[in-house]
């Protein structure tokens, strides 16, 4: 290994995070494993592991039950006009009806992301080409961006580098 990995390792370890190495069957049965618990991690792994992990979770079932689709293009569109956030690949989501009758789409789950984390936060995470970010139970606080109130719902979201997933009784 070369230092400057090791010199990386030691940074994030540092600040009071884990680095951990494993084979992908184990990096994919721990995952699964924080998924069923309703433990909250997020998950930085390869692009096979995170396949091998959404193939289990994203059943034909869960994608119709959760609701999650495609972002439109004219969405995407909005997205990049408005957010500056160019490509969100093949970028899927639910869509939540706050209690005011605002719709909490895509546009406004990357608006949020972008106020509380910055715009380059963001653009780096759907930049990656090498590796995918997975937030097993995150306890994200969705907020309604016309009447700022806490929404009821869980934003179920996924493309090729970043996703979600939430425990299931499987």
């Amino acid at each position: 290994m070369e230092k400057a990995t090791l010199d990386n390792v030691e940074r994030v370890a540092g600040s009071g995070k884990v680095v951990m190495a494993a084979d992908d069957y184990n990096v994919v049965s721990i995952v699964r494993d924080a998924i069923i618990s309703g433990k909250s991690a997020t998950f930085y792994a390869s692009l096979p592991q995170a396949k091998a992990v959404k193939a289990w979770y994203w059943t034909p079932d869960r994608v119709e039950q959760t609701g999650i689709k495609k972002v439109s293009s004219e969405e995407k569109a909005k997205i990049a006009s408005e957010l500056g956030v160019e490509d969100i690949g093949s970028f899927r989501c639910n869509r939540i009806q706050c209690e005011c009758g605002q719709v909490y789409g895509a546009f406004e789950f990357l608006q949020q992301g972008v106020k509380e984390h910055g715009r380059d936060t963001v653009l780096s995470v759907f930049a990656l080409k090498d590796a995918a970010v997975m937030r097993v139970n995150p306890p994200d606080l969705l907020v309604c961006p016309n009447c700022d109130e806490l929404l009821p719902e869980r934003m179920w979201y996924d493309n090729g580098t970043y996703g979600c997933c939430f425990g299931t009784e499987e």
